[in-house]
């Protein structure tokens, strides 16, 4: 049976004041026009105060409050609420991840449409790297994803794609959190445990949605715990090949740990050291899935990227 690791972000605003005149400030109020037709921009405290109300919704001009992460463990869902700097939480979500326990999780987002690229954003405003798959989007369609987005799922080839609560509402599941729209007003009122009990139980409806959903038992026995974490190093991978056989692509990560992991010694490959190092990387990165012209274009990815790192 395949397990499922789920995970919810929080956001507000960020930056507790816009500077007026700064480049946040003047990024945000372009963006963000008083009329689009004529091109009129808000005032500069009109668009202070757009910023203190609307800022959260957006990637750019946000930054994450909170993660909550859920997995089954004996019919029991196991819900974890984590605080701290958004690096931090950032790091702690993709060392969980990549974490052995977690290895054959696989993810599942409520909606893979907005939670992937919002931490896609924000990964690249804090220059973090992974090349875990179920966390790739960019330059994928949505069913060239490999985690699981339970709306879409759920959606199918239909038109109609509900919300949580309805979902919920669909399975009679008796469930009440806080909206996506109004968190940020509980973060501004110092609501802070509200809103962290809003995030346990959306999670918590997450996990029973999706398993009523794939023909699986309504879970009722839930265990919480909360943690602040800070200065969080990254898990770095032992194997890159393992990365590259996982993620079955060359990242660029994926590339600087090959060259470290079998450019790294001191010892100058032979022709022959190099064409058993090309047939080592490749098995590790063709599938019996490739066409034929798949296979080809990988052989000279790999061909291209040896002989690159030997001439370095």
């Amino acid at each position: 049976m395949q397990n499922h690791l789920y995970w919810k972000l929080q956001s507000i605003n960020q930056s507790s004041e816009l500077e007026i005149g700064s480049k946040e400030f003047n990024l945000y109020r372009d963006k963000y026009k008083k009329d689009f037709d004529s091109k009129e921009l808000m005032s500069e405290q009109e668009t202070v105060e757009h910023y203190k109300l609307n800022a959260y919704k957006s990637p750019i001009f946000s930054k994450i409050y909170s993660l909550t992460l859920a997995f089954v463990e004996n019919d029991n869902v196991r819900v974890k609420y984590i605080r701290g700097e958004e690096k931090d939480l950032i790091t702690t979500f993709l060392n969980t991840i990549k974490n052995d326990h977690f290895k054959d999780f696989k993810l599942v987002h409520l909606d893979a449409e907005h939670m992937l690229p919002y931490l896609g954003i924000r990964m690249d405003r804090s220059s973090i790297k992974t090349s875990i798959p179920d966390l790739s989007y960019k330059n994928l369609r949505p069913w060239n994803l490999t985690g699981v987005c339970l709306r879409s799922y759920y959606q199918g080839a239909g038109s109609y794609r509900p919300n949580l609560k309805e979902m919920a509402y669909i399975f009679n599941i008796d469930t009440n959190f806080i909206d996506f729209a109004d968190e940020f007003d509980y973060f501004r009122a110092n609501r802070l445990e509200e809103l962290k009990g809003s995030a346990i139980v959306e999670l918590f409806t997450t996990v029973n949605v999706h398993r009523l959903i794939m023909g699986e038992n309504l879970i009722e026995d839930l265990t919480v715990s909360e943690e602040y974490v800070e200065k969080v190093e990254e898990v770095k991978p032992i194997d890159w090949l393992k990365e590259l056989y996982a993620a079955n692509a060359m990242t660029a990560e994926i590339r600087e740990g090959l060259k470290n992991q079998i450019f790294g010694k001191n010892k100058k490959p032979t022709k022959k050291d190099l064409e058993n190092i090309k047939k080592i990387v490749l098995s590790h990165y063709q599938t019996k899935k490739d066409k034929v012209a798949e296979k080809k274009e990988k052989e000279l990815e790999i061909d291209l990227f040896v002989e690159g790192m030997y001439k370095q």
